[in-house]
């Protein structure tokens, strides 16, 4: 299939917006005698007037040989085969064009329901660029000889705000359902929408991302809502019914929960816009906070050994579908039971605004708010008592034992 060969000046890219690192990678692939080009998130954004996070490379050099030529490199992977080369500031990802045929040993395996379980069959860009899962993200670019190489239309997808499977929306769903959440993340990041004929797809499949190791979901998750576009992927994955196979566990339904979570996210939103620090463990202490507040009973009583047990649970269930890293968990489940020491306003509680977690714990409580209306003068108080000096916080909690 003869592509569509665009020069770079007719979408206003040039090779001063790569990065240098990743322009050294190509020149120096280019030079040993490699085709190598910028593919996927890295010119799309370029085309759309965005500056990439990254940039990721294709190559027709195998991961051995590219191991070889960088000494600052790694190969990581065994499903998915590809080479990390490392610079102090900037990992660029390299990988090597994929064929997508069956082979004789075991570089590809398809299992009987059609999911890949490996796909290490090298082969050209022409089959590479059908391997590849959406047709925005299937655009190479070759600095050098300033081209931009388009075999799948998907230059007029991006004007036309599609995401549009590479190929039968079916099949590639069957082949590695996570790309149902990759749909999503980037119609929630780009505004688009996903093409009317994968949605029946995404209907039948969606159930079977619980399938997927649990570490590649969380991955996937955590791009959803930290990346400054989690508002929109709540919406989607909501109206997809992809976020209750995420979160099983917690009644999501009810409209009070809804009114939560989307303050949440328009608040994390904001957060990114202001170059602030995300934590993927506040995330999910949002997410799983419905199930605690009903399971625990914290609305109506505190029983310090229920709300423990709880909040393990529900954090253990989870972990069977989203492998939550050990040091956000700890995060969540301090974030949670400092709920509780907010109830306790005593001589303990100047320590406790000065504790670790307290800040955390405290834009919880804020988020609480839209569960909880009658915290609002518990709010208050803390408000105020948090950024008061030390005298001032001895003359609140005097008055707070007066009453």
């Amino acid at each position: 299939m003869a592509p569509q060969i665009y020069s770079e000046k007719r979408f206003g890219v040039n090779s001063n917006q790569l990065s240098k690192n990743a322009l050294g990678v190509i020149d120096k692939l280019q030079q040993k005698g490699f085709d190598a080009y910028i593919v996927g998130g890295g010119i799309r954004d370029l085309i759309k007037g965005l500056q990439p996070k990254d940039f990721d490379i294709a190559t027709n050099c195998q991961p051995e040989e590219i191991r070889k030529l960088f000494k600052n490199s790694r190969i990581i992977g065994r499903r998915f085969q590809l080479v990390h080369i490392t610079f102090p500031n900037e990992i660029v990802e390299t990988t090597t064009f994929r064929s997508g045929k069956s082979s004789n040993d075991d570089s590809m395996q398809i299992n009987d329901g059609g999911r890949i379980l490996r796909d290490n069959v090298w082969g050209t860009q022409e089959e590479d660029v059908f391997r590849r899962d959406f047709t925005i993200n299937s655009i190479y670019y070759d600095p050098f000889s300033k081209e931009i190489i388009d075999y799948t239309a998907g230059i007029k997808d991006l004007k036309s705000k599609v995401i549009k499977f590479i190929g039968d929306p079916e099949q590639r769903i069957k082949e590695d359902p996570v790309r149902i959440l990759r749909a999503i993340r980037f119609a929630a990041k780009l505004n688009f929408k996903i093409e009317k004929r994968a949605l029946p797809a995404i209907k039948k499949y969606r159930a079977q991302i619980t399938d997927m190791p649990p570490a590649r979901v969380y991955e996937e998750i955590a791009k959803l809502f930290l990346l400054g576009h989690s508002e929109n992927s709540y919406c989607l994955l909501k109206e997809l019914g992809v976020l209750q196979i995420l979160f099983p566990h917690t009644n999501l339904n009810k409209e009070r929960y809804d009114t939560f979570f989307t303050n949440a996210f328009r608040d994390t939103d904001e957060r990114f816009k202001q170059n602030k620090k995300l934590n993927p463990g506040f995330l999910f202490a949002t997410l799983l906070w419905p199930k605690v507040f009903e399971e625990s009973e914290i609305e109506t009583k505190i029983n310090f050994r229920k709300f423990y047990q709880t909040t393990a649970n529900v954090i253990r269930r989870q972990q069977l579908i989203t492998a939550i890293p050990r040091r956000f968990t700890s995060f969540i489940k301090d974030v949670w039971m400092y709920q509780i020491r907010f109830n306790k306003i005593g001589k303990k509680s100047i320590s406790f605004s000065q504790s670790l977690r307290f800040r955390a714990a405290y834009d919880f409580l804020l988020i609480r708010k839209q569960l909880e209306p009658d915290l609002e003068e518990r709010i208050n108080w803390w408000t105020e008592f948090k950024t008061a000096n030390y005298d001032k916080k001895i003359r609140l909690l005097k008055l707070k034992r007066k009453r």
